[in-house]
């Protein structure tokens, strides 16, 4: 576990702490942890689960003036830390600036928006995809009408 805990970056205490379901890694951890074992990352979910079907009536929507978010996969269907969900907006500020604890890997489908992160102003298209750190600010503008999925992995300390 030590030398593991080397090439990960982590300290041995933390390997130990997740081994033993202290605490959960965050994906950035868990990545590499299976990239040094040479493990595929989803060997690491719930395989019991086996296959479930998700009913439209099971995905609830959230809806503001600005943004409709449908939850496709929501919090506790895989497990606590992962949601799914797809998102619509018309022209305009439709996600004010916030921050969430985790990562969000976001698709869009279709449109195009202006997201500012930490700061600094990022253009994205249908078919672009954006990987962040959500612990920092960000917002979204929709330049047109657009559609995206987004997948929210929260990280828990």
């Amino acid at each position: 576990m030590k030398d593991l805990a080397r090439k990960v970056g982590v300290s041995y205490l933390t390997i130990q702490r997740i081994e033993t379901g202290e605490v959960s890694p965050s994906v950035a951890v868990l990545s590499d942890i299976a990239y040094c074992l040479r493990y595929p990352i989803t060997g690491f979910f719930d395989k019991a689960m086996g296959m479930r079907l998700i009913k439209s009536t099971d995905q609830p929507e959230i809806e503001s003036s600005t943004l409709t978010l449908k939850l496709l996969v929501p919090k506790g269907v895989i497990n606590d830390k992962i949601s799914v969900s797809l998102g619509k907006a018309g022209r305009g500020k439709c996600i004010d600036l916030h921050q969430n604890e985790g990562f969000e890997i976001t698709y869009m489908l279709r449109g195009t928006c202006r997201m500012t992160y930490d700061g600094r102003v990022h253009e994205m298209a249908a078919g672009d995809i954006v990987l962040f750190d959500s612990e920092r600010p960000h917002e979204i503008e929709a330049l047109e009408p657009m559609e995206f999925i987004n997948f929210y992995l929260r990280q828990v300390p």
